[in-house]
């Protein structure tokens, strides 16, 4: 249990946040600008930073030790892939996002298709992504906050036995997450949240991330250090991997699949880098990375914050959870996880218990406190970040375009705090249902593996229109939710890929099938974004537009950058200092000269 300097630690964490809410909130009522983009006037840093903090999420680190028990480190490919995704969204989409000039992704569907489908489909896709989406996402996310103030957090304690049997008696079995400690645990750090992303709008949410961010990656390399300081260092967690799995210890540590019979399947892993990476929702950037992007002052800052994202989202922060992940498998082992602590009592079920456990085993007064409000505050991030978002759809998209066209904005701003309570309320109902974050996880990105594709070709391909998306999304959800229905022991991988393959080749027989956009909406969409590709006659009436070659390039540079600075301070951390070193070079000089061609504007989308 924590211990009064904790406690303090945790309280402390709580009124800071709710003061930087309310010191925010008289900006935030100026309008849906403020509220929702920040007025547009955030540097690189700012948005970047924000963007990585709400996917550090406190469900990550968990999902991460359970991949790690199951499939070594290469299972984390399943997040590595998204290399490709975040620096496909700097090189092509960023500074467009931020040209286009919308307050939510949403609203790019009648910019760009114009006419009856495009406003059903905007209608269609705000309360899909702010009901359906959200709320799976805010369910596991809850789900992983519960796991984690288990072993520390005791109502029973804090309310007296009786008391906390009478109301035990009262509560609904569908507002339980695990058990109703948990639960009371989870809803009173929620009800901090909805109250502080109320009050201070996405300005609110940011500035709070900050902090979020800085604490959760300081205090996720110090519980690394403590967990590797158990086990007696990294030469001696290595050695003790090869003694309790002499069979698979090499697998374990392999960043690759390979071999006779790997961890990861060199099937799972090609779907992986094949197909994930550009079949999620978020491949073009839309969800609340788009919402971050239009918070950037510039198309210019919009593109250096997604990359500043993409290195701190991947490099940063995939290590300290892998070598936490990796000293469970020593403290818990697989075969017998209560052999040498009987807090493997735990894990036995469930290897995501394995990073809480360990904060428990191996943390000092103190250090715990600061560790859980790593782990909180990564929380708060996520759940603020996707209210304020599922807020804008449903305000901006549906309310204002459809219901209350006329409405002042500072009426706006009041319904958008009403209704921040209520998705909050119907996120709570979502997280009862689930039971594993990483299955979680993996559902999630099959339902919107539908609309990845059209999601980057409306930016790419003058052909695409409003049924693109449309018949992507619908065959996404109706196969997903089919075959986990009907095949359960099916892996998620290959749910993942039929849907990917039946629904893109749905959404481009529906796009040939279907009447273009037309040419006047083209054109206006044109002039405003500067689209490349595939856009002929329509880009030469708007303008010139920087040409595809020197992007592709600019992309390489990226991910390449990305890659080797993935894996040098992995070989460096696992005893391999001659390929760290040579790995860490090259990525400097990848990213040094992905950085320049940038500055230069050989690169950066139109302004």
């Amino acid at each position: 249990m924590f211990s009064p300097l904790d406690w303090s630690c945790i309280a402390l964490y709580i009124i800071g946040t709710f003061a930087a809410g309310a010191w925010m909130a008289r900006r935030a009522s100026k309008g849906m600008a403020s509220y929702f983009v920040a007025d547009r006037s955030l540097p690189w840093w700012w948005l970047g930073t924000s963007m990585v903090a709400t996917t550090f999420a406190a469900d990550t680190p968990l999902a991460v030790t359970g991949i790690v028990a199951r499939e070594g480190i290469a299972g984390n490919w399943f997040v590595w892939a998204s290399v490709l995704t975040y620096i496909t969204i700097t090189v092509f989409f960023a500074g467009r996002w931020r040209t286009s000039l919308v307050l939510t992704d949403v609203e790019l569907a009648e910019l760009r298709y114009g006419g009856r489908p495009a406003s059903m489909l905007r209608i269609f896709k705000a309360g899909y992504f702010s009901l359906l989406v959200n709320g799976i996402v805010l369910g596991w996310v809850f789900r992983a906050m519960s796991k984690i103030s288990s072993p520390f957090i005791s109502w029973p304690r804090i309310l007296g036995t009786d008391a906390f049997q009478m109301l035990a008696e009262i509560w609904p079995g569908m507002l339980i997450f695990d058990d109703l400690n948990n639960t009371l645990t989870v809803l009173v750090i929620f009800a901090v949240v909805v109250a502080y992303s109320t009050m201070g709008g996405i300005r609110g949410v940011i500035l709070t991330d900050l902090f979020q961010f800085a604490l959760a990656m300081i205090c996720a390399v110090l519980f690394a250090c403590f967990a590797v300081s158990h086990v007696g260092g990294l030469e001696e967690l290595i050695l003790s991997l090869h003694k309790l799995y002499p069979e698979k210890a090499d697998k374990l540590l392999q960043f690759w699949p390979s071999g006779s019979d790997p961890l990861l399947p060199l099937n799972i892993f090609l779907v992986y880098i094949g197909l994930l990476w550009w079949a999620q929702y978020f491949s073009d950037g839309s969800g609340y990375l788009a919402q971050r992007i239009n918070t950037a002052r510039s198309p210019a800052d919009a593109e250096k914050g997604c990359l500043w994202f993409t290195f701190a989202c991947i490099v940063m922060r995939s290590w300290p959870w892998i070598i936490v992940a990796l000293a469970a498998l020593v403290v818990f082992p697989l075969d017998d996880p209560m052999r040498f602590s009987t807090l493997g009592a735990g894990v036995a079920g469930d290897r995501e218990m394995g990073y809480p456990l360990m904060m428990k085993l191996v943390l000092p007064s103190g250090m715990l406190g600061l560790t859980f409000v790593s782990l909180l505050a990564a929380f708060m991030s996520t759940v603020d970040t996707h209210l304020n978002w599922s807020t804008s759809y449903l305000i901006n998209d549906v309310y204002k375009r459809f219901i209350k066209p006329n409405a002042s904005q500072r009426h706006l701003v009041r319904a958008s705090r009403i209704c921040v309570i209520l998705i909050a309320a119907f996120s709570v109902l979502i997280a009862g249902q689930i039971t594993s974050i990483e299955k979680a996880w993996k559902f999630f990105v099959a339902i919107g593996a539908g609309v990845g594709l059209p999601q980057m070709l409306r930016w790419l391909w003058w052909r695409t229109n409003a049924w693109t998306e449309i018949t992507g999304m619908a065959s996404a959800f109706i196969m997903s939710v089919g075959l986990y229905l009907l095949k359960p022991e099916m892996r998620s991988e290959y749910v993942l890929a039929v849907v990917v393959i039946v629904s893109t080749a749905i959404s481009l027989g529906a796009t040939l099938l279907t009447r273009p956009v037309d040419r006047t909406t083209l054109e206006q969409f044109a002039r405003r974004v500067r689209p490349i590709g595939l856009w002929g006659t329509v880009r030469t009436a708007a303008g010139s537009s920087p040409e595809i070659t020197s992007r592709c390039i600019t992309w390489l540079l990226g991910v390449t950058g990305t890659f080797f600075a993935l894996f040098g301070p992995g070989c460096l951390l696992l005893g391999r200092p001659v390929s760290g070193t040579v790995q860490v070079c090259v990525a400097c000089c990848c990213l040094w000269l992905m950085l320049r061609r940038m500055n230069a504007g050989k690169a950066p989308a139109g302004t």
